[in-house]
């Protein structure tokens, strides 16, 4: 039976009745007693016409019909209202939506389910678009399926144009950073100055815009010039990243930004409801080039007992709540960090200034208070609206210097000595620990990159990382214990499918270990089984490929890879719109009054704030790369050795001894068929050299060249490691 055709004909049904109530009943009876879809008596003249085509059973037309009822109801577009559903109006769902390579459509919706958009039906419609889609029927996998309806706005502003071709009126290009089908721009010569039109090159970059108004037809788009991308004084690779994720350093004029120059009596309205803790001793550590400092601590020991003040800036007093700042920080959700640039949250008067907790200055802040033993354990702790004044500015290095001294009479070692024990306690309650380390780029005074570092990960980063930790578990369990709608953090549980693929790894590399499931305590066998080294890398990358994303939403469900039951994110509201909302709603649930936010409104914020989330760490991601991919330009190096780790059928990644830069060895360099053979997760076979290379070989490659637009550093094979492992052969 055409199970897309009766679906597309319940849903333009329900689209007509938009805005009306409706029963599941009359649904059903509409569709079911339908003659296009109703099985015709036997016994009437139709039993010929009923033989040669066979009609849909009405059992299997019901289930169609409640299958597709249940999807709808779970995206809002059927809303119950006693014994009726209630038609959305419009019969519309909105999101922004990703484009695959293949061209096809993905929106991710509050609800965590995924609306799949057949190329041909996302109707121009480009990576980041917030779109309006109207479902089509149930698709595979038992999601629903969609067409754009109409683009609500525009992902991106500006967009980088390689030009293709020149004609006596248009010049014809082909969009940039941009995946999907290939999209094409037309620039008409009669839009543009004639000196400008002649200066235009075949292969030139242009800065372009589209053309308010135009209708792109078959990925053709109407574009208005903006300038040549090499017309410019700026960092191109960071104004690059800022088009493609359309970015603005820059905060809108029209945002009133009218703030008093000093925090004091006189300037806070509520300064006689805050606790006055500016007599006690208060720290920030923080990077050397930080500007914006969210947290301050407080540490007295007190004999038999142990007092932590965890201080965040409260930025909720600044930022009211549906105000322009507001709308503008909300829509931008989280500062980015490109390279030696920050695209700010906030601006800068609030991020750099009045709500960083600088040091020798009054500044506003919401308070964690905690008592606890020097074993770790936490015994209570208390929530409220303070007003302090940091003594001292430490840089990590600083901090480092004073614990590393041991000095027991030391504040800072004492403070170590107690985050050590909760992170050993928590380590023993079941945390996954994977001690990664961050890769980091060293710039000179004219902002280029002279060095790609490891970032240590010392003691006093550890430090500050328990307690904010402690601050955030704490606030989260009171407001789960309160019931408040409130934003959690949630890293939901490994998939026990994901043990098969470590423990064939572990089997691999010799390791006679096997993972039993996806509790702690066997995930940290493995972690500590494992040596450091290629091996150990690469079954912590594994290992963490394996885990669930982290993501924002409205249901406490805690957090799997830190061991939490409750989790959310408190300690870092200047750079972070979910924290400014579990300030509010801590605030509001304190005082006992109206609640901020609705489980529906949390839902829609935790979606938006998850997905910007993602979005930064693209951009994030790719600047690194491109300055990271500048810097060995630069060097001059030709030869590095390396080691495999990633296979796919057309190219196979390196790790460079170059401080983790990664490169791309292209199929050619094992064989001459259109692909590798991969034999598993972890070993591809090469024709070419009659070998099995495994994920974690050490190679010797050479640089062939750097693809700054595909964002890739491509290499060719010099030479391997020619003792194949008998282990490794007998393992297969």
């Amino acid at each position: 039976m055409d199970t897309y055709k009766i679906q597309r004909k319940i849903i333009e049904f329900l689209d007509q009745k938009s805005g009306k109530d409706i029963t599941r009943q009359e649904i059903k009876k509409k569709f079911t007693e339908s003659s296009e879809f109703k099985r015709p008596d036997p016994k009437t003249k139709k039993v010929k016409s009923f033989k040669r085509k066979e009609k849909v059973p009405r059992k299997e037309i019901e289930f169609l019909i409640d299958q597709l009822l249940n999807l709808l109801e779970a995206e809002g577009l059927l809303i119950p209202n006693k014994k009726y559903l209630t038609v959305a109006s419009p019969f519309r769902l909105t999101g922004r939506i990703s484009i695959s390579r293949r061209g096809d459509g993905f929106i991710s919706l509050p609800s965590k389910n995924e609306i799949f958009i057949p190329g041909p039906m996302t109707n121009s419609a480009i990576t980041g678009d917030k779109v309006e889609v109207i479902p089509l029927g149930v698709g595979k996998k038992d999601r629903l399926e969609a067409e754009v309806t109409n683009i609500i706005k525009r992902g991106r502003v500006l967009y980088r144009m390689r030009v293709r071709e020149k004609t006596n009126k248009f010049v014809f290009g082909n969009f940039l950073d941009m995946l999907g089908e290939g999209k094409e721009g037309v620039l008409h010569v009669k839009s543009i100055l004639k000196d400008t039109f002649d200066s235009i090159q075949v292969n030139d970059i242009l800065i372009v815009k589209f053309k308010e108004g135009a209708i792109p037809q078959e990925n053709l788009y109407d574009v208005s010039f903006i300038r040549f991308e090499s017309d410019t004084k700026e960092d191109g690779d960071l104004q690059r990243i800022l088009m493609k994720y359309n970015y603005d350093p820059v905060h809108p004029d029209f945002i009133p930004l009218e703030f008093p120059e000093e925090v004091s009596e006189k300037t806070v309205s509520d300064w006689n409801s805050r606790t006055d803790l500016r007599d006690l001793y208060a720290v920030t550590i923080d990077g050397i080039t930080a500007k914006d400092f969210d947290d301050a601590i407080s540490f007295v020991d007190e004999g038999n007992r142990l007092r932590v003040w965890i201080h965040i800036a409260d930025v909720s007093y600044y930022v009211e709540k549906d105000s322009p700042l507001d709308k503008e920080a909300y829509e931008r959700a989280t500062s980015v960090y490109l390279a030696n640039r920050v695209v700010p949250m906030l601006p800068p008067i609030l991020s750099e200034d009045l709500c960083s907790l600088v040091a020798n200055t009054n500044r506003l802040a919401f308070t964690v208070e905690m008592e606890a033993s020097k074993t770790g354990e936490i015994y209570n702790a208390k929530f409220y609206k303070s007003v302090i004044k940091v003594n001292t500015r430490y840089t990590y290095e600083m901090a480092e210097e004073e614990i590393k001294a041991k000095d027991p009479k030391n504040w800072m070692y004492q403070v170590s000595q107690f985050t050590e024990a909760l992170r050993k306690r928590r380590m023993e309650a079941g945390r996954i620990d994977l001690n990664l380390r961050e890769t980091t780029i060293t710039w000179n005074e004219r902002k280029e990159p002279i060095g790609i570092e490891n970032r240590e990960r010392l003691t006093s980063h550890i430090l500050i990382e328990e307690l904010m930790l402690s601050a955030n578990l704490k606030v989260d369990e009171f407001l789960r214990k309160r019931k408040a709608p409130s934003l959690h953090r949630i890293h939901e549980a490994m998939d026990e499918e994901k043990l098969e693929t470590l423990n064939h790894f572990l089997q691999l590399n010799g390791y006679n270990i096997q993972i039993k499931d996806t509790s702690y305590a066997e995930i940290m066998k493995a972690v500590k089984e494992i040596e450091d080294g290629s091996v150990g890398k690469i079954f912590n990358y594994l290992l963490l490929r394996s885990f669930m994303q982290a993501y924002y939403g409205a249901d406490p469900l805690g957090h799997w890879g830190l061991g939490f039951k409750d989790y959310c994110h408190f300690t870092s509201p200047i750079r972070r719109y979910p924290d400014l909302i579990v300030h509010r709603v801590l605030n509001a649930t304190l005082l006992e009054t109206e609640r901020t936010y609705s489980e529906n409104e949390i839902a829609v914020m935790g979606l938006h704030c998850s997905e910007e989330e993602r979005r930064a760490a693209d951009a994030e991601r790719d600047i690194v790369k491109i300055k990271s991919f500048r810097y060995l330009e630069s060097t001059g190096i030709k030869e590095f050795k390396g080691f495999i780790v990633g296979i796919r059928p057309s190219q196979i990644f390196v790790e460079l001894d170059i401080s983790n830069l990664e490169g791309v060895l292209d199929k050619s360099e094992f064989t001459d068929e259109f692909e590798v053979v991969i034999k598993n997760d972890f070993s591809f076979y090469s024709k070419k050299y009659s070998k099995i290379f495994f994920i974690g070989d050490p190679v010797t490659v050479s640089l062939d060249r750097i693809d700054f637009e595909e964002i890739k550093v491509f290499l060719k094979l010099k030479d391997f490691k020619k003792d194949e492992a008998n282990t490794k052969k007998k393992k297969l």
